[in-house]
């Protein structure tokens, strides 16, 4: 058949965009813990040293593997007691410069030991201009911190959770924070801790119950720029601090080692998510905002319609290929792949059997039309190569095109914050 596909095509396409668009909610990145035994130090980075912390915190940081390590699916963060009794060690690892989060929902995964009395495990932020803007003025953002005095005082230690903001109010050290009192111990077993961020607010909750909101709109809040920037992930477990109220190593009470257990933490879009630093950087893929009509301009035809996005957490391309038949005649093609750094390879249909003004599933037959590849520059200039199958070849005339220039003719407007880095 060498008609033009008819106009029914449109809906098939439609359907076609519609499965692969992806939602907001999408997974966008995950730390899974799931190989090796150490940590991958693209993504993180180990705190160092018995300094105090600005906290009075007894414990000495280390990278050693029986602080930290990865084991059994779980990044494993243990407190150590010395046999003195009088000095201990644990972990504090962190994402600063390499994976870096403005706005997003954010959750870890976690078990905690035994916290009474001393032990002190948080999941938490920081503003990444921490290094050269220092404390409160990169804005912190506390997810999830237990161990507090109170909490010990009132005899549930291992079953309140709180969450607070720290920032500079124009020149004065601010805070915000409250706390939940789960119904039952949360050191049995894990528990999900997550943190929902937009531009104008941002909410912490405990396995979906809600612990923590916080008014960050500009409107209300004029002083929270620092919660409107890049922030990176901290996990560490301290010991003693003037959070606890324990600042002696005698009134540590806890048994050890004690371990914090991190299943994952996971990252998922919720339309104003975006992602930077150089892990990102570094294994960047092709992103919404390469979605748009593409066409070579010293042609007449070769025009393409592309649609990127993530499909259950897996980067997904579609592409609509226009083009002509051996007598001069439109047809459509269709690729469907993946995307990974700044290419595509897609598997090429072809499909026809449809009446012009009409659409009858049944009718419609996808041929294999042979496979294809985009090499990306940037989001706005592309080469497009083509192998063709047998049947495009025979039925459609065509042959193979070898890196064909391609430009962004217009782009297809996004939600707000998409089509952030990668």
């Amino acid at each position: 058949m060498k008609n033009r596909l008819p106009t029914g095509s449109f809906l098939l396409a439609a359907i076609w965009l519609v499965a692969a668009n992806p939602a907001f909610g999408q997974l966008i990145w995950s730390e899974e813990f799931d190989s090796g035994t150490a940590l991958d130090e693209s993504v993180w980075s180990y705190d160092l040293g018995a300094n105090g912390w600005g906290n009075r915190e007894l414990q000495n940081y280390t990278d050693n593997p029986e602080n930290v390590r990865i084991e059994d699916g779980n990044l494993v963060i243990t407190a150590i007691r010395s046999q003195e009794g009088f000095s201990f060690t644990s972990a504090r690892v962190r994402t600063e410069d390499k994976l870096t989060v403005k706005y997003g929902t954010i959750e870890a995964r976690i078990k905690i030991p035994d916290l009474a009395d001393g032990l002190w495990p948080a999941f938490w932020t920081l503003g990444d201009n921490f290094s050269r803007v220092g404390w409160p003025y990169c804005g912190e953002l506390d997810i999830m911190e237990m161990g507090n005095a109170q909490a010990i005082s009132n005899g549930v230690i291992n079953r309140r959770v709180g969450s607070t903001a720290h920032w500079d109010n124009n020149g004065n050290y601010a805070n915000f924070g409250q706390h939940i009192d789960a119904a039952t111990d949360l050191n049995d077993d894990f528990h999900l801790y997550r943190m929902e961020w937009t531009p104008t607010s941002v909410t912490t909750y405990l396995d979906g119950e809600q612990v923590w909101a916080f008014d960050i709109d500009p409107a209300v809040c004029t002083s929270c720029t620092e919660f409107h920037q890049p922030h990176f992930m901290i996990l560490n477990m301290a010991v003693g601090g003037t959070y606890t109220g324990l600042l002696n190593s005698a009134q540590i009470s806890a048994d050890m080692p004690a371990e914090m257990l991190i299943d994952y933490i996971r990252i998922y879009d919720n339309g104003f998510t975006e992602l930077s630093g150089t892990s990102v950087e570094n294994n960047a893929v092709v992103g919404q905002e390469y979605s748009g009509s593409w066409y070579n301009p010293d042609q007449s035809g070769h025009g393409f319609s592309m649609e990127f996005g993530e499909v259950q957490g897996t980067p997904v391309a579609l592409v609509y290929w226009y083009t002509y038949d051996l007598d001069g005649k439109p047809i459509f093609l269709i690729g469907q792949g993946t995307q990974t750094e700044n290419g595509v390879d897609l598997d090429v249909i072809s499909p026809y059997g449809m009446q012009y003004g009409m659409f009858n599933p049944e009718m419609v037959v996808r041929e294999n039309a042979g496979t294809a590849r985009l090499d990306f520059s940037d989001a706005n200039n592309a080469v497009f190569s083509y192998d063709p199958s047998e049947f495009s070849q025979t039925t459609w005339g065509h042959s193979a095109i070898e890196s064909l220039p391609l430009i962004k003719l217009f782009a297809i407007p996004l939600p707000p914050g998409q089509g952030a880095a990668r």
